[in-house]
């Protein structure tokens, strides 16, 4: 009796375990885990500014206007074509020894309409004047750097005066017009299909 049991245990078992093994593996087969039609999430692309930004003038809920720099190209193929209008709003603007300048992204033009953009600004190639920071806000690059030399050298008065016209000098973030950023999506962007 114990080894019909047992025997009729082992059964049950192993027919469980293949039902329920079968439907996992024909889920995964039906459902791909990326959608060939979407922008994925980290995708970084280029865009071009419609006008000047700069933070003596700029205040947070100023709108903004850009363009794509290139090709924006899903998986499958659909695309949204370099020239795309994209809106914008400034979230913060800081003026002072260390500006900040930090860009939100409200959408892009797209085949069929208008759809929600949400990036943040990687990069600025080509600027030397700025940086991006970690939390994707454009900052004034710092223009001292010091050297091996002139920490043992000792300083003149000339280079304290030089050092004071600096702390007055104009502090600011500019981003001419036609100025490329690099942005990064910071949520999978969905594309209609053909």
């Amino acid at each position: 009796m114990a080894y019909l049991r047992a025997a009729s245990f082992s059964f049950a078992t192993l027919v469980l375990a293949s039902g329920l093994a079968f439907p996992q593996s024909h889920s995964s087969a039906s459902f791909p885990s990326v959608n060939s039609n979407e922008i994925p999430e980290g995708k970084t692309v280029l865009i071009r500014l419609a006008h000047r930004i700069e933070t003596n003038t700029a205040r947070p809920g100023q709108h903004f206007k850009a363009s794509l720099a290139e090709d924006l190209i899903a998986p499958n193929g659909n695309m949204i074509p370099r020239g795309s209008p994209i809106r914008g709003h400034i979230s913060r603007s800081s003026q002072g020894v260390h500006p900040r300048l930090l860009l939100s992204f409200d959408g892009i033009e797209s085949q069929r309409g208008w759809e929600p953009l949400i990036a943040s600004v990687t990069g600025v190639p080509g600027e030397h004047g700025v940086k991006d920071d970690e939390d994707g806000s454009i900052e004034a690059a710092s223009h001292q750097s010091k050297s091996s030399s002139d920490i043992d050298e000792p300083r003149s008065p000339w280079s304290r005066i030089g050092g004071v016209a600096n702390f007055f000098a104009d502090h600011s973030v500019r981003l001419e017009k036609g100025a490329i950023l690099e942005i990064r999506l910071d949520h999978a962007l969905q594309l209609a299909r053909r």
